[in-house]
């Protein structure tokens, strides 16, 4: 009798209870009731759809997922918190076809995303802090020097073409014996400088990063670099740019607390979820007017914000220009006539804001999003200044790599070129023998005209 009172109590709380569109903590939107649909039903999605809809939205789901995420932490013996690693098994990439939004090429490229930018095999806690026990490969950085080359030719006497590359988290792990990870993520980042040629431009991003290793360069629970990395990033630009940059004290600098970004995300380490992240940033005293387009489309643009915010918590990241967007267009006040264009994936989103202060029009491309023909954009509002800013993980991919290539050299046919990288990608390495036969595939795959 006291098991179907509360049964019965369970199943009245689905209704007293309104859905919740969005988990924060999940970063994901959450199932909602589905509409009937006869037809639907006779092909099971309907129901499909309702027991989405049952998990999602259960009374006290959060609680319940934070609590096993605590009886997985406490489960056999923790003879330390300061140090240990993690396996994170990798999304498997089948699962994707299940999903019925596979079939849209944004849900494509946002899955690759995921994929290429938080997944990891394994990564090291120390003291609550994640850090990635990745360091890039020093052999593929030829392949993204020379994607940086091609533009740089095409473009002399137009444009600058810069390189502003940061190393990975695991340049910075405060333990000595880790030490070595910081050169290794030297070795991948200087070979790309060993690479360019015809004029592009090698901005030493992670020696910047060393001379200030006394700030938070990379957050605690997040993948992401803070403000403080993008910003010594910003200033190693600077230096070969030509430019003076602002110090940071000339600067608003506002806050945002209890930030669990994606490692916690991916570990659910009870360690991680006590050490959460606070967010620093900084806002230049530019006046800015910053509006978005559509994918492919430059005729309806949409106001939007270089700082978000309304940004918080699991989101606090997308305070830096309001998330990843596909192309933002931002005009300053700074009347000098300069231009420039940022080609980034998320981390180049912290970087990008500090630019501001010395162009009068900014464009910046997400190379995921994007479907704009690159070359014409330049071209069309002359542009100066053309900067590579992704992850060291996206520098190090040659899908990345040739997304970023096909934005400039594929006549904007950006969609059918990247699904058709995504279905070559496991057989590419088919007919290889070798490691360097794999690699000139790779080479001829990209650069097929030359």
């Amino acid at each position: 009798m006291l098991f179907s009172l509360i049964l019965f109590g369970y199943g009245i709380s689905y209704l007293i209870n309104p859905s919740k569109k969005i988990s924060e903590t999940e970063k994901r939107k959450l199932a909602q009731f589905p509409l009937w649909s006869f037809d639907q039903y006779l092909k099971g999605v309907w129901i499909d759809s309702v027991v989405k809809f049952v998990n999602d939205q259960a009374p006290f789901r959060l609680q319940s997922v934070t609590f096993a995420s605590t009886l997985n932490h406490y489960k056999g013996f923790q003879f330390s918190e300061k140090e240990r690693i993690v396996s994170i098994k990798k999304p498997n990439k089948n699962l994707a076809k299940k999903n019925s939004a596979y079939d849209t090429a944004s849900a494509v490229r946002r899955y690759l995303d995921d994929f290429t930018e938080t997944a990891s095999s394994s990564f090291l806690i120390i003291n609550g802090s994640v850090f990635t026990l990745n360091s890039g490969v020093p052999s593929m950085s030829k392949y993204f020097a020379d994607m940086l080359n091609k533009y740089a030719r095409e473009l002399k006497n137009e444009t600058r073409v810069f390189s502003c590359v940061p190393p990975l988290s695991s340049a910075f792990i405060p333990v000595k014996k880790y030490e070595y990870y910081n050169k290794k993520n030297q070795e991948t980042l200087l070979a790309i400088r060993a690479s360019l040629s015809d004029g592009s431009i090698f901005c030493d991003v992670l020696g910047e990063l060393n001379r200030h290793t006394d700030k938070k360069i990379f957050f605690s629970t997040d993948h992401h670099w803070t403000a403080y990395g993008a910003y010594y990033a910003y200033v190693s630009f600077c230096k070969k740019a030509g430019f003076e940059p602002v110090p940071l004290e000339n600067m608003t600098k506002k806050v945002k607390y209890n930030f669990l970004g994606t490692l916690y995300e991916l570990t659910r380490d009870k360690a991680v979820e006590k050490n959460p992240d606070t967010l620093d940033y900084f806002i230049p005293k530019v006046e800015t007017y910053a509006v978005t387009y559509k994918e492919g489309d430059l005729s309806y643009p949409y106001k939007t914000e270089v700082f978000c915010e309304r940004c918080y918590g699991g989101y606090s990241y997308s305070t830096f220009l309001c998330g990843d967007l596909a192309l933002i267009k931002i005009k300053t006040n700074v009347k000098n006539g300069k231009k420039a264009m940022v080609i980034k994936n998320s981390m180049g989103n912290a970087f990008s804001v500090f630019l501001i202060s010395h162009y009068e029009e900014l464009y910046i491309i997400d190379y995921r999003y994007s479907e704009h023909n690159l070359l014409n954009l330049i071209r069309d509002n002359h542009i100066n200044d053309l900067i590579f800013a992704p992850s060291l993980y996206a520098a190090n991919a040659y899908g990345t790599i040739q997304r970023m290539y096909n934005l400039g050299f594929n006549n904007g046919l950006v969609r059918q070129a990247a699904l058709k990288a995504r279905i070559e990608k496991d057989s590419i390495f088919k007919n290889a023998q070798t490691y360097k036969d794999s690699l000139e595939l790779i080479d001829k795959k990209l650069f097929p005209d030359e």
